[in-house]
């Protein structure tokens, strides 16, 4: 590698340190995004059991892309390009999608009841959210522990609309991750 494309680099990678330090990390309106989309699709079975399958199939991938795209949006803003952390965003969320998926598994089998899923819905998104407040985003991490309490409040309490119950507490958490956002540092230090 050539002598001025190595310091090229070096310094790209000093100023990207330095943005993301100075930037929001992930953009409020990506968090908004899906407590409306989860505040819709989780309301469905209760409400309109019929349409819930047809909803994530074509909702989920597409506030998948939307997410992308406003994450993107929101790097070129701050002037952060950073690949590697785009592609650990990228695998943190494909995970996480297909434990998503996996827990209706055995819904969908009829191995367990379709309210017990709802239910594990709010275990799985606690684990994903809460790791992903760990390694990406601190905000994320206190999504992920109220859906853990949800999930403890809802495997202990027989509520009669269990999905809509679950859709709220994601859609709350959510919510507040997209008004919690970590404070600045201030210039004298």
């Amino acid at each position: 590698m050539p002598a001025i494309e190595q310091v090229r680099e070096d310094l790209d990678y000093v100023a990207n340190a330095v943005r993301r330090e100075e930037a929001d990390r992930g953009p409020p309106a990506v968090y908004v995004l899906w407590a409306v989309i989860v505040a819709i699709g989780f309301a469905l079975p209760d409400f309109a059991p019929r349409h819930a399958g047809w909803y994530w199939l074509i909702v989920g991938p597409a506030g998948g892309i939307a997410s992308w795209l406003l994450g993107r949006r929101q790097g070129i803003i701050d002037g952060v390009h950073d690949a590697a952390l785009a592609r650990r965003y990228a695998y943190d969320w494909l995970v996480a999608g297909a434990a998503f998926i996996l827990v209706f598994v055995p819904a969908m089998a009829g191995a367990i009841q379709p309210t017990a899923a709802a239910v594990n819905v709010l275990l799985v998104g606690g684990v994903a959210y809460a790791l992903a407040g760990v390694h990406l985003e601190r905000p994320l991490l206190w999504s992920g522990l109220l859906m853990f309490g949800g999930y403890v409040a809802l495997s202990l309490l027989a509520l009669p609309y269990v999905w809509t119950a679950t859709g709220i507490i994601v859609a709350a958490s959510l919510a507040i991750a997209a008004v919690v956002r970590p404070r600045a540092p201030s210039p004298q230090g």
